[in-house]
């Protein structure tokens, strides 16, 4: 009797990340990385690749503080740092701080702060360096001027220009930026605000060039991990340890605006139609509270350390998902890939506008201290009405931590720190990234436990093979051992026929339960697209 051949089919490549390993909705997966599964076409294809911005492998010029500090305050201030900066495209820099806080009553009840800045000739040891960053940026601020201002973990400060380029401004010698934003004054000017860990400052947009203009706005704030900033309900939000912190429009400013419940820490910030929206960390576990949170088409928190996802409505209590790989996200590390125009509601009788909603459409998250081969940027959600809510990993990328994430203007930015190195990486609309699928499992059909499923081979049906693309085809038997790389007839092991359109793989393996794998190698920008996958077995 001869035996009757069967066809396992992967016809759809939409259904994203799948909840189980062996079944889930139409075009799901198991695991892939750098796969495009938003497309207007249901196909298999390689995602856009990452490249890294603020890159100079020559010397540069340095940029040098020497801030010498004295405050006085119950809320009336003085700062007089003094540095010099040089503004390029990859500046470099040496610090010789001297910095003493001298606190007194004052009485005063609005802040004022005045600085001088004086040249500081320090030399720079910046010839072997390849990238202006200095530190992990933690924070991405998009100023209402066109430039994107990003903050670092040590006190650096870099700002972007819509070209990409990335100039070194600023270094605030109290160390680590734990929240940044822009905020408006009734006097009509626009404030870049950060914090430090006690301190927080501000710098008039545009203000000086040499950011002789640096207030200290107060020196009260609580000792916290996240000083994360929001606009609110016609306030800047400011998360300060159990309290939140608030500036008016008005330029008030209290560091005790709420006392939180005790032993809760404010973490996270979001603005909800004029509300604010505290993520919080319990101060006696503060690895299993919220690490991030965003309002995309659905409100989401990244929570814990083993990548879960939850719905953040105040109305749900069940996890969106669990991250495969599991880690976690830093509170700056999660954006929209799209923001919209912002919506307001106005009521006649209010003193301002009371509601606001910046309406976007799909989340993404920037994960870290996940297994190996398993960070990178997730995205959840659809891009269209008539797609499936659904989790990828769009762009994957291993290192040590990812600080922040945003979009500017269509372009996806991600910060990264890698042992000692550091970084902003950019979606490079030049190049494609190499896509790995990993199909659920097939497993053998029901028969008697004398015979045996011999699996025979797999074919790939695509788009005619351009040069320098082509396709791989890996399985793994019985949920053991490692993938095998399966061989064309004529002993090669990746599929490169120019202008051809269906590959045969063989496997002759026998197995109870095999796991496909497709790599698609990418040229440039042109990508292997597979529309079909059928694994043959007797």
């Amino acid at each position: 009797m001869s035996k009757v051949s069967s066809i396992y089919q992967i016809s759809s490549f939409r259904g994203g990340i799948s909840d189980y390993s062996n079944k889930g909705i139409s075009g799901a997966f198991k695991f892939g990385k750098n796969l495009d599964i938003r497309k207007t076409i249901d196909s298999l294809t390689c995602q856009q690749a990452l490249v890294d911005e603020g890159l100079d492998s020559s010397a540069s010029p340095s940029l040098s503080t020497s801030p010498s500090a004295s405050v006085s305050y119950s809320a009336s201030l003085s700062v007089s740092p003094s540095t010099s900066p040089s503004v390029s495209k990859s500046a470099t820099a040496s610090e010789s701080p001297t910095a003493s806080y001298s606190p007194s009553v004052s009485p005063s009840t609005s802040p004022s702060a005045t600085a001088s800045y004086s040249p500081s000739p320090s030399p720079s040891n910046s010839g072997a360096l390849t990238t202006i960053y200095r530190d992990l940026v933690l924070w991405f601020v998009k100023g209402s001027d066109g430039y994107t201002y990003e903050f670092g973990n040590t006190g650096y400060v870099y700002r972007r220009d819509t070209d990409g380029y990335v100039t070194l401004l600023y270094k605030d010698q109290n160390g680590k930026i734990k929240g940044a934003a822009e905020w408006y004054s009734d006097s009509g000017k626009t404030y870049l605000y950060w914090a430090t860990d006690k301190i927080l400052n501000r710098k008039e947009m545009p203000g000086r060039d040499d950011w002789n203009d640096v207030q200290v706005v107060g020196a009260n704030l609580n000792s916290a991990d996240s000083h994360m900033m929001r606009e609110a309900g016609g306030s800047l939000i400011i998360a300060n340890g159990g309290w939140l912190a608030l500036v008016g429009y008005d330029d008030s400013y209290t560091n005790e605006a709420l006392d939180l419940i005790p032993g809760n820490i404010a973490k996270t910030i979001v603005e909800r139609d004029g509300r604010t929206i505290v993520g919080t960390v319990k101060a006696s576990d503060p690895d299993k509270g919220i690490n991030g949170a965003i309002d995309s088409e659905v409100p989401l928190a990244q929570v814990g350390s083993d990548g879960e996802i939850y719905f953040a409505d105040m109305t749900s209590s069940i996890p969106v998902k669990k991250l495969p790989g599991g880690g976690k996200v830093n509170p700056g590390g999660v954006c929209n890939e799209v923001q919209a125009a912002e919506f307001f509601e106005w009521e006649q009788t209010a003193l301002s506008w009371i509601d606001k909603q910046s309406v976007g459409n799909m989340a993404l998250f920037a994960v870290y201290d996940a297994d190996a081969g398993y960070g990178g940027i997730y995205s959840y959600g659809r891009n269209n009405k008539n797609h499936p809510y659904v989790l990828n990993l769009e762009y994957a990328l291993d290192v040590d931590e990812l600080g922040a994430i945003t979009n500017v203007e269509g372009k996806t930015l991600v910060s990264y720190q890698d042992g000692t190195d550091f970084g902003v990486k950019a979606v490079d609309s030049d190049n494609k990234a190499i896509g790995t699928y990993d199909g659920l499992d097939f497993k053998s059909p029901v028969k008697k436990p004398v015979n045996v499923t011999e699996w025979n081979y797999a074919e790939i049906f695509c788009d005619p093979i351009s040069s320098g693309e082509s396709i791989e085809f890996w399985y793994k038997k019985n949920k053991t051992g490692s993938f095998v790389q399966a061989k064309m007839e004529d002993g090669t092991t990746s599929f490169d026929s120019v202008g051809e359109k269906k590959a045969v793989f063989l496997i002759s393996d026998e197995a109870e339960v095999i796991e496909p794998r497709v790599v698609l190698n990418p040229s440039g920008n042109n990508t292997p697209e597979i529309h079909n996958i059928e694994i043959h077995f007797n």
